[in-house]
């Protein structure tokens, strides 16, 4: 299988119209809010080169607020450079989305589905219009996945096919040097090529144990370890193994001992069907049609992969259960209802998958798509001038969350 040019152009139309989109209105709030102060003050501090916060710093991995400082290089110090990258990064994982669903179901109008879906998803509109880590580290997991997948499933050589795999450890590397929450799924996609090979995928035995195992464990150590090296420079640290030690301690210290917000803090398992908003991140909930709908559509999947061992069923269910399930294990006191974000992007694609073998798709002449465009981009819109931050009298212009 190969990418026509309809896809293509299809999906580089989605991800300008989707940048430009986020973008609107970007400078409101025009100062920072929720978590941004501390991700800001982090981006400058690398612009400036005087590092003045902890000794050990930083308490998260770099390269998100390189990113931010990236940004606020080209845009300046203000709202539309703290933001810039994080539009970007959600526009990425917008087309990243298109093209994996279409890569799983070769069906044009079901990867439309799911990036209408997840657009809709109020999850990626705040995360990509927030000075935060999230949308980064989730953006290059996308993209990881999009790169394993095409290794196993397009028509290509054995180069290609290995680059491709290569190219997917080094994007989860730099996931990881975002945020450590991208390893949970490295781990899925090591185990799926893994038992692909067991079982003898012919595409992936063509690539072979050898490239799998540097690519997906080797190359995604080197490429974290890496991202550390413009820090190092900046701060006039050595860049050496001891210190990578220690940074990477002070951040695993950090993250197990802080006691977090009990005004904020929920357990995941509050995140599934969540109905009131988080007010102080843009009053943040999913939108109900795609967290819930996504949520039944996940349990058709695994019940039809359990039966028939479908691939797209088998790795949206993997995929969606590694990130949720990841917070029953991680020594963390601090959970917070926005790290459901991860795991809500893949309930879109869950939906398009469930949907593509359903045998019968319209009802009364309608696709079944249609009636959960509508229903959901109704949510959206009355979610939306919370969202966006729109002052009085628009912010309650479509009814107000009481």
């Amino acid at each position: 299988m190969q990418m026509p040019n309809r896809v293509t152009s299809t999906g580089l139309l989605i991800g300008a119209l989707s940048f430009l989109f986020f973008l609107f209105g970007i400078g409101t709030p025009s100062s920072p809010f929720f978590d941004e102060p501390y991700y800001v003050v982090g981006a400058r501090s690398f612009l400036s080169g005087i590092q003045d916060m902890n000794p050990q710093d930083p308490p998260y991995p770099p390269l998100g607020k390189i990113l931010m400082a990236a940004s606020m290089k080209i845009a300046g110090d203000n709202p539309l450079g703290w933001r810039l990258a994080s539009v970007a990064f959600g526009a990425l994982t917008l087309l990243a989305i298109f093209l994996w669903t279409y890569l799983l179901l070769n069906d044009y109008g079901l990867a439309l589905t799911a990036v209408a879906l997840s657009f809709l998803n109020n999850f990626l509109f705040v995360m990509s219009r927030i000075a935060m880590l999230d949308v980064f580290y989730f953006g290059f997991v996308m993209w990881g996945v999009l790169a394993f997948t095409a290794a196993i499933l397009l028509d290509v050589n054995v180069v290609r096919r290995r680059v491709l795999l290569y190219t997917a450890g080094v994007l989860f590397g730099l996931g990881c040097a975002c945020k450590w929450n991208t390893v949970v799924t490295l781990a899925a996609v090591v185990l799926a090529g893994g038992v692909l090979y067991v079982r003898g995928n012919v595409k992936v035995r063509a690539a072979g144990a050898l490239t799998l195992v540097i690519s997906l464990m080797m190359v995604p150590v080197i490429a974290y370890c890496l991202a550390f090296w413009p820090v190092c420079r900046r701060f006039h640290r050595p860049f050496s193994f001891t210190e990578l030690v220690a940074m990477n301690t002070f951040i695993w210290r950090f993250h197990v001992t802080d006691p977090g917000n009990p005004t904020l803090d929920s357990r995941w398992y509050n995140w599934l069907f969540r109905m009131t908003p988080e007010r102080g991140l843009s009053y943040l909930m999913g939108n109900f049609v795609v967290v819930w709908g996504g949520f039944l559509a996940l349990l058709v999947c695994a019940w039809r992969f359990c039966r028939s061992r479908a691939l797209p069923e088998g790795l949206v269910t993997l995929f969606y259960a590694v990130n949720l399930l990841q917070w029953v294990i991680i020594p963390q006191r601090r959970t917070v209802y926005y790290y459901y974000y991860g795991p809500a992007m893949f309930l879109g694609v869950a939906i398009a998958i469930a949907l593509g073998r359903t045998q019968r798709r319209r009802f009364f002449g309608i696709r079944m798509e249609v009636p959960l465009w509508t229903s959901a981009a109704v949510f959206f819109l009355y979610c939306y001038p919370h969202m966006a931050s729109l002052s009085a009298p628009y912010d309650c212009m479509l009814g107000c969350w009481p």
